[in-house]
């Protein structure tokens, strides 16, 4: 903000002209990023999800396939015979042999098939039993007996009984089992295993691209690979990122990489995909270094056109900078010329305008100054008035004292006291003994007026003298009490005046026994007050200068309140905080 108007002007629309600039490169960087991030993952997750299918649809196959044996023998007195020298081995061996081996031969990717009894005998086709160890024992073979309704998966071969005579290895096949039972009891009589080649797995597969460096790989659910196209990736893919619920980018090898995965709820393997991000990104440099380009050539042709433009703009400017130094100084002639009606030309006009203003309003002070000091005067003639008021009945009451008119002092006194705690030297705030003196003044002086029509009494407590409040809060309630309710009164009347302490609270009250008012009155009264609105200057102007002097000094939480009852009298009560001192109304 220090350097000159023409610099910022350039710098001004250099920014202005790169904000579009920058703004689109980033929300096309991030679009297509988005988009290709998303074109990736729907690409994966599709091929994640037909590879998982393919699976599932073979799987079933090869179920079906198990189901048919499973039906074509189950029947057969070959799972209840105890020993291979049983009374028909050979024809029912035979029997079975030849319908393995042409199931076998139809279905290509079945590497072999092997039935194992309860009594632990077995034929198969392609495989062969190693030791006379249990078939009981073997992991296939118990899974299967354990969940006789469901087939058995198993991904790692190794480790078994049995061994296969064709010429393929257990790292090239999966197995899948499942138990024979009986079709009166559901006893189990015995389980079908197959060795099936990873041909279908590797079709499905090697069948689908995810960009250069993605593949895709099988997993059971121990976390075995059951297949994988070969790369150097794949065994350093954590198991946790596969099973995460979301998507897992991560660096390996120097990499970033997106892992997904789908597991298949028919066969419990788990299909991952695993693409590069890396690829993903390259598209996306391509286009930052072509918007990167045009940003550096408009920047360049910015810089030119905006040198040029503000030179137009900042030497109007400069002119009207000169003339504001020299009306700083003093100057109240300059004015400034300028021939176009733009808007720095309603600018100079604005300028001359308050030139003109400015001269107007120094004339204006000279003349607000006279007035000041003539008021000044007034109000110190003014000062004389109140003395001179005092001086003239002191005088009336010496005289009235050396004719012996005792009654005639006792009143003007009276009065002198009044006057002088009302005006109190200008102050705003007096001890609760001066308003009491100044109302007893006042009861006395209407007293002498109204003789027996008017009665008082007057209970403050001493304690309360030296408590300051505001002044003459109580006069313009006893005064109401007089006019309103004793001299409305048939007889005489009487005006009580109480102060007590409540609590935290210094409590006023002022009661008369007069003609009182209905109580609709009293209650449109108490709630125009607490409403704060206007009240009706004949006949409330009292009880709202009371209010609004106590709300000034105190606050909204105190106040004035009535009560009444036609007939009998009014109370009326002023509650003030007593440990608060009041606000003085120069403190506004």
């Amino acid at each position: 903000m220090n350097v000159s108007l023409r610099t910022r002007m350039l710098l001004s629309n250099i920014v202005v002209a790169l904000i579009p600039f920058l703004i689109f490169s980033i929300v096309s960087g991030f679009v297509f990023l988005d988009h290709a991030q998303k074109t990736a993952e729907e690409h994966s997750v599709q091929l994640i999800h037909q590879v998982s299918n393919s699976m599932d649809v073979y799987v079933e196959t090869i179920e079906k396939m198990v189901n048919y044996i499973q039906l074509e023998l189950q029947d057969t007195p070959f799972f209840t015979m105890e020993s291979e020298g049983a009374s028909g081995w050979d024809s029912e061996t035979a029997y079975i042999r030849s319908v393995l081996e042409n199931v076998a031969n139809s279905h290509r990717e079945v590497a072999g098939i092997f039935i194992a009894t309860k009594e632990d005998l077995y034929v198969s086709t392609g495989m062969s039993r190693i030791s006379r160890d249990p078939f009981q024992n073997e992991r296939w073979y118990r899974e299967a007996s354990e969940n006789p309704e469901e087939i058995q998966l198993i991904s790692v071969v190794t480790g078994r009984n049995i061994v296969t005579n064709r010429s393929y290895s257990i790292d090239d096949v999966f197995s899948l089992a499942k138990a024979v039972q009986d079709p009166e009891t559901g006893e189990v009589l015995g389980v079908i295993l197959l060795d099936i080649r990873h041909d279908i797995i590797q079709s499905s597969i090697n069948g689908v691209t995810i960009g250069e460096k993605g593949f895709v790989f099988v997993m059971d659910q121990e976390d075995n690979i059951v297949y994988t196209p070969v790369n150097g990736i794949v065994y350093r893919v954590n198991p946790k990122w596969v099973k995460a619920m979301e998507p897992m980018s991560v660096q390996i090898q120097g990499g970033s990489y997106q892992i997904r995965s789908e597991l298949s709820p028919y066969t419990g393997w788990r299909t991952v995909g695993v693409f590069s991000m890396d690829e993903v990104m390259s598209s996306v440099n391509t286009i930052v270094y072509i918007l990167f380009t045009c940003v550096i050539i408009s920047l360049v042709l910015v810089v030119i056109v905006s040198f040029k433009f503000s030179r137009t703009l900042t030497n109007p400017i400069f002119k009207l900078k000169r003339l504001m130094k020299q009306a700083e100084s003093g100057d109240l002639t300059v004015r400034f010329n300028f021939q176009h009606n733009d808007e720095i030309g309603e600018l100079g006009q604005s300028f001359n305008h308050m030139i003109a203003r400015i001269d107007q309003l120094i004339q204006m002070v000279y003349v607000e100054q006279e007035n000041k000091r003539t008021a000044e005067m007034k109000s110190l003639q003014e000062q004389i008035k109140p003395h001179f008021l005092y001086n003239t009945l002191d005088t009336i009451s010496w005289m009235a004292r050396d004719y012996d008119a005792e009654d005639i002092v006792r009143l003007v006194d009276a009065l002198t006291n009044m006057f002088r705690i009302g005006l109190s030297h200008g102050k705003d705030i007096i001890t609760v003994k001066e308003e009491i003196t100044h109302v007893s003044n006042y009861l006395y002086i209407q007293k002498i007026r109204y003789k027996d029509k008017l009665n008082y009494v007057i209970h403050v407590d001493e304690s309360l003298y030296a408590v300051e409040v505001p002044k003459l809060i109580l006069q313009p309630l006893v005064e109401n009490a007089i006019y309103h309710g004793v001299k409305a009164k048939r007889g005489g009347g009487t005006i009580t005046i109480t102060g007590v302490p409540e609590g935290e609270n210094l409590v006023f009250t002022v009661q008369d026994d007069g003609a009182g008012m209905l109580q609709e009155k009293v209650e449109e009264l108490n709630r125009r007050m607490s409403e704060r609105s206007v009240l009706d200057e004949k006949k409330s102007f009292g009880l709202f200068y009371i209010r609004e002097r106590i709300q000034l000094c105190y606050g909204k939480g105190y106040g004035v309140h009535v009560e009444s009852t036609l007939g009998e009298g009014t109370r009326v009560t002023i509650t003030l905080p007593l440990y608060q001192k009041p606000k003085k109304f120069d403190e506004e």
